[in-house]
């Protein structure tokens, strides 16, 4: 269950649900989830549809290569391997990225992709263009 502990609605329902929990002994894990606007996931993943249509690939493929490699910084980590005793690299996922994170990301794709591949990637304010873009991947969707 999440709650948004700035609610206080939510809070009290936390510790309650805590407390149940405590009293029962149970084994919990808490974590912090960071929140990033579903405009913002929902954009991204257009502009990487966009992306894809124009060079040929599905859309994960150019977020894996392409945008994940502009962005290695954000993404690449390295954790001990338990068994092996070394360094192991992976990358992590944009789910775990900030609000920050992802601007920043996406700005350097889109900078990125115009430099380098020639692709006009439209910024999220440009609604007309994005609806275009939108009609457009949604009918590609089967092949990317």
């Amino acid at each position: 269950m999440r709650y948004d502990l700035s609610n206080p609605f939510d809070q009290e329902q936390a510790r309650t649900r805590l407390a149940s929990l405590t009293a029962r002994g149970a084994v919990v894990e808490l974590t912090e989830k960071r929140q990033r606007s579903l405009s913002q996931n929902s954009y991204l993943h257009l502009i990487l549809g966009w992306f894809a249509l124009q060079v040929g690939e599905t859309a994960e493929y150019v977020k894996q290569k392409y945008y994940k490699g502009v962005n290695a910084r954000l993404f690449e980590r390295e954790k001990e391997d338990l068994y092996l005793h070394r360094k192991e690299k992976y990358m992590r996922s944009t789910s775990e990225l900030t609000k920050e994170e992802m601007s920043e990301s996406i700005e350097r794709f889109r900078t990125w992709a115009a430099k380098e591949a020639g692709i006009y990637l439209p910024s999220a304010d440009e609604q007309d263009y994005l609806r275009q873009v939108e009609n457009e991947v949604s009918r590609a969707r089967l092949w990317i």
